[in-house]
């Protein structure tokens, strides 16, 4: 271990005049302002051919700050089914850091094209626009607040997004009944976290008045509902102009594409037995970007194990929607210990990421 001395500087005893005071120099306070970096998606080509997607999901938006290094543009390659889904989604820039991206595989996951004989060797470029609070849409700071997944917005967006307002406690209010729509009657898309923003009065004798849809994803069930979940709420006090109350509905879960038989990626020469023993069971972990979009995935990996148990030599040989569940399952392997005195190679495992017993109370 390299050791780092620290020697004292020897000054001679002198009779001279006292040594001047050291004064320290302040750093200038570094800026704190916060930018939302949104991922703007181009256009999608199919071996070089423009194709246009019947609904294409944006990435949701971040938080950074201003000091930020401004990312780059990612690329990213896929596949389209015969049904219309995008499969085998794949980064193909490697080098960049691409701040806030997390989110742009599982929204190019619940893309959706048109059904047909399908497509190979598709490419879409995501070109990120870094913005302030002050020069960011209003819609857009409406959209992150209901998915804030890097924290809260800042009291300037919540200052642009209730501008004209004087409903923004309903503390003061004295809130008498907020009424929810029945989200079970209002469908959810696969993938895809919908909201709805409505804008409203609230009258002298606290019955709302003046509702209207002020932003969302335009499901128009839930803005329906929306609406009419505001046009029976009510409240204690009134005479208040420009309030807003978002509602939103969770996304229908997106299960993966097929699972192959994992027999067909064993290797030449594997001594694996087709199922082994753990002495620690690999704990599965869903990935969080795909959690909160209900996404499903799936993965096949080969691995080989040492006498002693301990995992090594993993390769992930096939994984859908994306290689981020190959990613995964690569961790998840990587933390069991296998039951053997003599180890093994060859062996493969697939790694299945479902939602599960699914409890509806991701809505508003």
């Amino acid at each position: 271990m390299l050791k780092t001395f620290v020697a004292a500087l020897l000054v001679p005893f002198t009779f001279a005049s006292a040594t001047p005071p050291v004064v320290a120099l302040k750093t200038p306070p570094v800026a704190t302002e916060r930018f939302v970096i949104a991922w703007l998606p181009g256009e999608v080509r199919c071996d070089r051919a423009i194709v246009t997607p019947e609904y294409l999901e944006r990435p949701m938006a971040t938080l950074g700050w201003n000091n930020t290094v401004q990312p780059g543009s990612v690329s990213y390659m896929f596949d389209i089914d015969s049904s219309g889904r995008t499969t085998s989604i794949r980064r193909i820039t490697k080098d960049v850091r691409a701040i806030g991206s997390d989110d742009i595989a599982p929204s190019l996951a619940a893309t959706r094209f048109a059904a047909g004989s399908g497509q190979t060797n598709c490419t879409i470029l995501y070109v990120p626009r870094q913005s302030s609070i002050d020069t960011t849409a209003v819609a857009d700071l409406m959209a992150y607040s209901v998915n804030a997944i890097s924290g809260p917005l800042p009291k300037e967006a919540w200052e642009r997004m209730y501008a004209g307002s004087d409903c923004r406690d309903e503390r003061e209010l004295g809130l008498q009944a907020r009424v929810y729509p029945d989200f079970k009657f209002i469908p959810a898309t696969p993938g895809v976290r919908e909201w709805s923003m409505v804008g409203y009065d609230i009258k002298d004798d606290g019955a709302t008045a003046n509702i209207k849809t002020i932003g969302g994803t335009r499901n128009a069930a839930l803005d329906l509902a929306s609406r009419k979940a505001v046009e029976d709420t009510r409240y204690y006090k009134g005479g208040r102009k420009a309030c807003r109350y978002p509602y939103w509905r969770g996304p229908a879960t997106l299960a993966p594409p097929a699972i192959p038989d994992e027999e067909q990626f064993r290797p030449a020469g594997a001594t694996c037995p087709q199922r082994h023993e753990w002495s620690v069971k690999p704990a599965l972990r869903f990935p969080e970007a795909y959690r909160r979009r209900a996404i499903e995935g799936w993965a096949i990996v080969t691995y080989d194990v040492a006498p002693w148990g301990e995992v090594s030599n993993i390769q992930v040989a096939a994984s859908q929607p994306t290689e981020d569940f190959g990613n995964q399952a690569v961790m998840v392997v990587r933390a069991g210990k296998a039951v053997t005195t003599q180890g093994f190679v060859g062996c493969t495992e697939r790694v299945k990421f479902a939602m599960g017993p699914r409890q509806d109370n991701d809505q508003n």
